[in-house]
Order: C-alpha cells, then structure tokens, then sequence
C-alpha cells in the first residue's frame, strides 16, 4: 500500500535569514516566506570549518510566466547567512516547471559547482538546456555567471525538441564528472517497427513521434570547459555516481533487464574493470518507476548500496557493496532476512565500513513497520543474536513511517523518521541506537500529526540541522522554508512534562502506541503515564 507522506509543526517564526543556531526540539526559524509551493528541491552540504551551504528553488514569475530561481545561501558556524535574506540568485533564467532537478557538489578547494536546467532560449518551454556553474564561498562566481552550456550533441538532424534535465555532479578528487539525461523527440516514416495498431487508430499513418532517451556522461575541467569532444553515452534510466581512488568514479545503474550493473570511470571515461560488474540480477525497476538506489563510499573507498528487489508488485530491501576492485555479493543481502511483506522508502547511513539503513516494511496488510538493520562492506550482518535480522522500532496499523536521515555518531547512530498519523502529518521521531542495536533514547521533536512538503539534513557532532518546506495550507497562511537546530546527544528520555525530583509516585500506568494497557514495556514504542503525590501527571514515551 503506497501512501503520500509529508511531515508539520510548531514553529518560531522569523523573517530573514538570521538562523544563530539554537537548539529546540519544538521551535524553528522562518528563512523564505516566499519559498513555499512547488518543487523547492532545498539541497545542503556542510563544510569541514562548520559552514552550512544550502540551494532552493524559489518560485517566482519571470517575465509573467511561473518559473524557478535557484538561490544560494552560506551560513557560518554560529547559523548567521552571510548573502541577505534571499541569498545569491545563481540562475534567473526561466525553467520549466516540471523539470527542474539540480545539482551541487563541493569542489577539493570549497567551491560549490551546481548544474541546471532552464529554456532561456526556448520560451515555447520545449528545448530545455543544462548549464553549468561555479561559486567560491564569498559568494562570486568563478565561471561565468550566466553559466557554461553542458555539451552534449543531438541524435537526429530533424529532432523536434531536445532536452537534458535530471543533471548529476560528482567531484572525485580534482575530476569533476557531470551526467544529463538526453531526450529527443522525432518524426520518423511509419512502418511495423514503430507503429501498432489500436481500436481507435486502425490504419498507419504516414509518420509517428518517437523518442529516444539516453544519459551523457562528461569529465568538466575545472574552467567549466569540457575535457573531451564526446560524451559517455547510457541506455538507462538510473544513472549515480560516486567518488573513489585517484580521481576516479563508481558509475551504477540499471540494465536491459532492470538489474543493477556498475562501472569504474576514469578521467577518459573508460571502464578500468574493462566489463560492466553485475551488481543486482533481479529487477529493481519496472522500467517506468524508477528507484535510484541508496549509495554511498565508506572509509576504505568501498561503495555501499541499499536498494528494492522486486518480486511482482511488491519489493524487499537489500544491501550489497562494490569494491575498487570491481567485486560485489553474489547474493545481495535482504535486510530483513527474509522477501516478504513490501519495502517502501529508505534511508541510509555509513560509518567506517558499515552502513546502517532504515526503512518502512509492510509487513502485512494491517501493519506498517519501521525497521532497521546493519550490514559492513562485506555483506556481513553486523549485529548478532536476535537483532542479526534488525529490528522493528515501531508499527502503526494506518498510514506508515517516513526515513528522513540516518546520521553516523562517535557512538552509535541516530534515525530521524516520521511516524505516519494521516496521509499528510506525521509524528517527527528522532531515535538513538547504540553499535550493538540498542536503543539509547528516543524523542518526538516538533508537534503532533507534523507536515511538511520538503526535507534536507545536515549535522554535526552534537546537532541536526532540518532544512525543510511548508506550504501555506499547513500554517495558517505562514508557509515558506524553516530550519530548525536539535540535539542528538542527549540520552534523556522525551517527557512532554517535567517530573519533580522527590514526588512519591502513586501509580504507573503502560500502554502500547496503539492505546493498549500492558502489564510491562513491549518492544517499540510505549507510553508510560505516572501520577504522583502531589497530583502531578507525566506522560512519557519510552523506546524499549
């Protein structure tokens, strides 16, 4: 059962871009009151000195059509933007509005590189062109600002339209390597090959429109010029890259058959495995949905990945690793241990040579879990005993859970998730899990049944930093783009009130999350109600 999932909440609202970073699990700094419909696509990176870079696309009318900007802001360690309330606007060219995908990546020096897609030289909006541009964090451009033209070259001489949208950017050392997803639309005569007959068109016409998609793939110099005259050119409809060894890059995506496959870029391009690796035999798209997988390097260069196998219209979650050396699993490893029920979104975490992935799992009709697991970068289960399968942190019977982030600790590993209460609120958790799979701690920050159209997280050592959209609908007509600061070290236990040291208790009542009294603490979540003395009485959630 699919179910449309956003998160909401209880805010401190502020109109500018004067974050100062102060920790509340209730509260939150209004950075864009404009930002608030459509495809805001925020996306954030932090830096090693503790700045926060963070891109939106902010809905605007250009030259009274309705379009995008993209806008970029830096905030400093103690959460002050240095670029004004609105940021830097890095592209002001009209987009289509269905098809405005970005990307970002930092360089080796700091600069953050961004690809993007506009029709400044179509306003008909049906040729749409990938550019290209470079800032340094005082907020200059170090290309040009009107950004450098993705190279890529049409199919077919008479092509009706042509457009490169979805772009990815990924900078392994020096080597900035940049993908666009190719479109073209043509007229071709009609024949047997491109034309079948239907109830509603029995005789062949003379000609049909066809379309032909493909990924290029580009090595950009760090002049913004292209490093060769060709692309790589893919027939697929997944494409991610990721850094390793040298400069080099792990190219993954999906097959003639809808497995995973993967290459080793080097700087021409070439496949230093020499044949494409087979990492998943077993469908993981139909061909129309499309799942990117979950990936990222671990601390010995080895790729990690989490994605959905299907088995008909239903799908488990699976782990599995590519090494520099071109090896992966044979058998990629189910999460769960087993292929039943239906895997639904997913989130992923790596430290050292382990990931950590957390995910909804339907385990039947009438029960929702959100489970999670721990794998290293051989395919090993990492936890033992009862947990080597993972674990369910908590079930609801209606609507599902939501993995926002997966942040690694010095200690352990904190999960940020929404626990589903309608089909557009949730309850926001935050849950801390020790390396041995035991819940430290676990809080609910924001209010009850949160909504939210839109999340991006960065952290550090002792915060999570939630970058995320609300539409006006969900605040009363104060939508627009929040972020608010929140502790993950704390081992407290969230207590909606606080209890009075010394208060005798009276007596202690434990219910499920589901409204059942129980006699002891039941694994997930409980509610402990605890009435005292004096009169006073505490509710209580309690991970056990």
């Amino acid at each position: 059962m699919k179910k449309i999932f956003t998160l909401a909440m209880m805010l401190l609202c502020v109109g500018s871009m004067m974050a100062n970073w102060q920790p509340s699990d209730t509260e939150a700094i209004q950075l864009d009151a404009e930002g608030t419909s459509g495809q805001v696509q925020m996306k954030t990176l932090r830096t090693d000195d503790g700045k926060i870079i963070l891109s939106w696309l902010r809905p605007e009318r250009i030259n009274n059509v309705f379009s995008y900007k993209l806008h970029l802001q830096i905030f400093d360690a103690e959460g002050n933007a240095l670029f004004g309330d609105e940021g830097i606007i890095v592209c002001d060219k009209p987009t289509r509005t269905w098809t405005t995908d970005y990307g970002m990546t930092l360089a080796e020096n700091g600069d953050i590189i961004f690809a993007y897609t506009d029709i400044r030289n179509d306003p008909t909006e049906e040729n749409a062109e990938t550019y290209l541009y470079r800032y340094n964090q005082a907020g200059e451009p170090v290309w040009d600002a009107d950004g450098i033209l993705f190279p890529s070259s049409q199919f077919h001489e008479h092509a009706l339209s042509v457009e490169d949208i979805a772009p990815v950017l990924c900078m392994s050392g020096n080597n900035i390597y940049a993908a666009v997803n190719h479109n073209e639309y043509y007229m071709e005569k009609a024949d047997e090959n491109n034309w079948t007959p239907t109830p509603w068109s029995p005789n062949m016409p003379d000609s049909v429109l066809l379309n032909e998609s493909k990924w290029l793939i580009m090595l950009i110099n760090n002049d913004g010029s292209p490093a060769s005259e060709n692309p790589k050119e893919m027939d697929s409809k997944i494409v991610l890259m990721q850094p390793s060894e040298d400069g080099k890059a792990y190219l993954v995506y999906d097959n003639k058959s809808f497995g995973l496959e993967a290459q080793m870029l080097d700087a021409n391009l070439a496949n230093v495995w020499n044949d494409p690796i087979v990492i998943e035999e077993k469908p993981v798209t139909t061909g129309q949905y499309v799942a990117t997988p979950l990936a990222e390097v671990d601390d010995y260069g080895i790729l990690l990945l989490s994605y959905r196998v299907l088995t008909d219209f239903y799908g488990y979650q699976v782990a599995n690793f590519v090494a520099p050396d071109g090896r992966c699993a044979d058998d990629p490893v189910s999460l769960a241990g087993n292929i039943d029920g239906d895997a639904g979104p997913a989130a992923m975490g790596v430290k050292e040579d382990r990931a950590f992935v957390a995910w909804e799992y339907a385990y039947s009709a009438s029960e929702n879990r959100m489970n999670v697991n721990i794998v290293d970068d051989n395919n090993f289960y990492y936890w033992e005993g009862d947990n080597i399968y993972g674990f369910t942190l908590e079930t609801n019977s209606a609507w599902g859970y939501k993995p926002v982030k997966v942040i690694p600790a010095t200690n352990g590993w904190v999960v940020l998730y929404g626990n589903c209460t309608s089909w557009n609120g949730a309850n926001f958790m935050v849950v801390k899990i020790d390396d041995d799979g035991n819940v430290l701690w676990s809080k609910q920050i924001c209010e009850d049944n949160f909504k939210s159209s839109g999340f991006s997280v960065v952290y550090d050592d002792k915060y999570a930093y939630i970058f995320y959209t609300q539409e006006t609908e969900y605040k009363d007509g104060e939508g627009g783009m929040y972020v608010m600061c929140v502790d993950i070290v704390g081992e407290e236990v969230n207590a909606i009130d606080d209890v009075q040291v010394g208060d005798e208790v009276m007596s202690t009542e434990i219910y499920t999350i589901d409204g059942r009294r129980v006699n002891h603490l039941e694994k997930g979540m409980n509610i402990v109600r605890t009435t005292y003395k004096n009169g006073t009485v505490t509710t209580t959630k309690v991970m056990h």
